[in-house]
Parts: C-alpha cells; structure tokens; sequence
C-alpha cells in the first residue's frame, strides 16, 4: 500500500510535486504563526475590524446620503482551546438607533488574504508581477469586504428577514467568486508559460 503511494507520488510532474510541497509549507508555517502569536496579540485582527467598521459605517452613510452611522469597537474575551483571548468587535449604530451590523473577527477577511496570497506564492514566477497581485489582491478583497459589511448593515435594516441568507449565502459568494477570478487571473498572467519539445 505505501508502495503505491511513494510510486504514484514519484508518478506526478516534478513540478506539481514541488507546487504541493510549498502549499503544505506555506500552510502550516501561517497556521503556526496566527494561533500562537497573532491570535494572541490580536494582529492584524484587531485593526482589521477596526477599519473595516470605519470604512462600512461611511459607505453605509454615504448610501443613506449622508445619514449619520457611528461606530462602537469593544473587546471580549474569547476561547481558543484553552487559552482565553481578548478579541475585538466593532458594531454599526444608525443614530439614535441600535446597532445594525456587528463584525467579528471572523468577518475581518484576513484568513482569504492569506489564502490569496498564499497561492500566488505556491507558483513559480517574477516577483515584481507577483508582488503587484498579491497588494492588488488584499486591497481588492478588503474593498470588496467592505461593500459586503456594508450592504448586510443595509439589508438588516431594509430586509432584515433576508439578513440570514444574504450573510451567508449571496454575499459570501460573491467574495469567493472575485477571489477564483483573481487567481485565474493571477495565473494566466504571472505563471511562465509551460513549453514542449516536438521530437
């Protein structure tokens, strides 16, 4: 049986084979480092929710042309296995109102930029091209987080029984859409071009 494995392993293109070995490398190095330093630390945690409830609140009051949406950031503590860690939230308060978004860390996007960025990587190619994508890629994605943040603070005030579906269905989508496209993209223009021999 491990024979077959090693044999079937040998059996792929040297370059797929060290493609794989950078995805597990640049993989577990990233997973070590956000769970014992940053998650801890909460960077870039933090300052991600930061500005991405900043950034919402005045997309959402530029929509409502100009009607005020403030923004309230807190701390918790939250569990990670057995460690307890301070986490921030930052909430959307239409004035007067309560509050009409609140994104967590888990909203803030940091793991698909690293995932983005993290394929571009994995690929062999010039370094110049492939540092222009990656900034591309994680401006584009926190523009388009934004927009996201945004629209559900809309859709929970406007049609707030279509929240649910909107955050996890359409929305999400739409993320994970434009983040194929960029690696298609990505690889299109960046990866050098396979060449053949015709004997």
């Amino acid at each position: 049986m491990i024979d077959r494995i090693i044999s079937t392993f040998k059996s792929i293109p040297a370059e797929v084979r060290q493609f794989l070995g950078r995805v597990v490398l640049i993989f577990a190095a990233w997973k070590l480092i956000y769970i014992f330093i940053l998650i801890p630390n909460e960077v870039p945690d933090a300052w991600l929710v930061r500005q991405l409830g900043e950034y919402s609140a005045k997309t959402m009051s530029a929509f409502y042309g100009g009607r005020d949406f403030t923004v309230k950031n807190t701390r918790k503590l939250k569990t990670y296995g057995t460690e307890q860690v301070w986490v921030t939230h930052s909430y959307i308060y239409p004035k007067g109102r309560h509050a009409v978004l609140g994104i967590y860390q888990a909203c803030n996007g940091l793991e698909l930029m690293v995932l983005t960025a993290g394929f571009m990587l994995c690929f062999k190619g010039d370094w110049k091209k492939k540092t222009a994508f990656i900034a591309a890629g994680i401006v584009g994605l926190f523009s388009l987080n934004v927009m996201r943040c945004a629209m559900l603070g809309v859709v929970n005030i406007e049609f707030p029984r279509h929240f649910d579906f909107a955050h996890k269905y359409i929305f999400n989508l739409v993320v994970y859409a434009y983040t194929f496209l960029i690696w298609i993209w990505y690889v299109a223009k960046v990866k050098p071009r396979l060449t053949s021999k015709i004997d």
